[in-house]
């Protein structure tokens, strides 16, 4: 019988998952493998406009192909292809948009650790800006 993990998932519900680490947690709970969820999750979701582009393409090979055999009206076609340029645009805006957003994220985590390391008057308790 496998144990499972202790943990709860963010939407308060047990974790399904089995425990492997000492503290019965599963790997997606264990705080020792945070920096590598860290790192996957920034890499996640750049798989799915990879997934998107080539089923776009592949309906514009099959649209290009039936025009070209005569079993898609040319008019439909081009319908049909501005629909598929407007999805293609939209793919681009939405890896803009999680690109900035991931910058965005990793600029605040820069400026926290900026300002937590910046010295400190020894009087006051008061951060300082010697050096600036």
């Amino acid at each position: 019988m496998t144990v499972k993990c202790k943990a709860n998932k963010r939407d308060g519900s047990a974790c399904t998952l089995p425990a492997t680490g000492q503290g019965g947690l599963c790997w997606a709970h264990d705080p020792k493998n945070a920096e590598k969820r860290r790192r996957g999750q920034a890499r996640g979701g750049r798989g799915k406009p990879t997934t998107e582009i080539r089923a776009l393409k592949t309906q514009l090979e099959d649209l290009a192909a039936g025009v070209l055999a005569g079993t898609v009206d040319r008019g439909n076609a081009v319908v049909v292809n501005q629909i598929l340029n407007t999805r293609a645009r939209l793919i681009e805006l939405e890896r803009k948009v999680k690109e900035t957003e991931e910058f965005e994220e990793r600029l605040e985590e820069l400026e926290r650790i900026a300002q937590s390391s910046k010295p400190q008057s020894p009087r006051t308790g008061r951060r300082t800006t010697w050096g600036a």
